[in-house]
């Protein structure tokens, strides 16, 4: 890849000029990130049902805003590039929708009446 082929992968990735990355920018986002991962850790650990159907939901939500923002700024890659590029993001819309489905329907938790038990409420 030449240099000026790299600089337009890199901008399209990091949304903005190299030149005008800034610090600020990079731990906020980061940091949100972070706050993802410890509320899906802590889901996952406590199996407590709120949590585990509200962290699939704010995965998504904090992913979308990104997909589309780098949908619409392809143009200085190839198709190749451009879907090599696109398919973690769309995963990472997907993903904790079809992990958290089980949740939804209560399966994940063996409730009375939840769907797959064969065994209903009261």
């Amino acid at each position: 890849m030449d240099p000026a082929a790299a600089r337009a992968v890199l901008e399209v990735a990091l949304c903005v000029a190299p030149a005008a990355l800034h610090e600020h920018l990079l731990r906020d986002f980061g940091g949100a990130g972070l706050a993802l991962a410890v509320m899906l850790c802590a889901a996952v650990a406590t199996m407590e049902r709120r949590l585990v159907l509200t962290s699939p939901v704010a995965c998504p939500v904090s992913s979308v805003a990104r997909l589309l923002f780098h949908a619409r700024h392809l143009e200085p890659l190839s198709a190749g590039s451009a879907a090599g590029f696109m398919a973690p993001l769309g995963t990472a819309v997907l993903l904790p929708a079809v992990l958290g489905w089980p949740a939804a329907d209560g399966t994940a938790f063996g409730e009375p009446g939840s769907a797959g038990t064969g065994r209903r409420p009261g």
